[in-house]
């Protein structure tokens, strides 16, 4: 237990904690992420990720010219037959 004084041991410890927090906390299996993008402002295009995607993801995936639409959890397959 860390000290109500000790400030850097109260980081340490909530660093540690949302660490730990981060690893056992896995993204569900119930759906995927939908994003929308387009690059040209008239089509679009969906784009599907397994987890949440990050910013450097969806640069990488629609590129820096792209404008983000929306986002959006779908379904599975596996749910969807249920």
């Amino acid at each position: 237990m860390v000290g109500a004084t000790d400030f850097i041991g109260l980081v340490r410890a909530r660093a540690g904690t949302a660490t730990e927090r981060q690893k056992t906390t896995a993204w569900p299996a119930a759906g995927r992420i939908a994003v929308l993008v387009t690059r040209d402002g008239t089509r679009s295009e969906e784009l599907l990720f397994e987890r949440p995607p990050t910013l450097a993801d969806l640069i990488a995936r629609a590129g820096e010219g792209a404008y983000l639409l929306g986002i959006g959890v779908t379904e599975t397959l596996q749910h969807a037959a249920e």
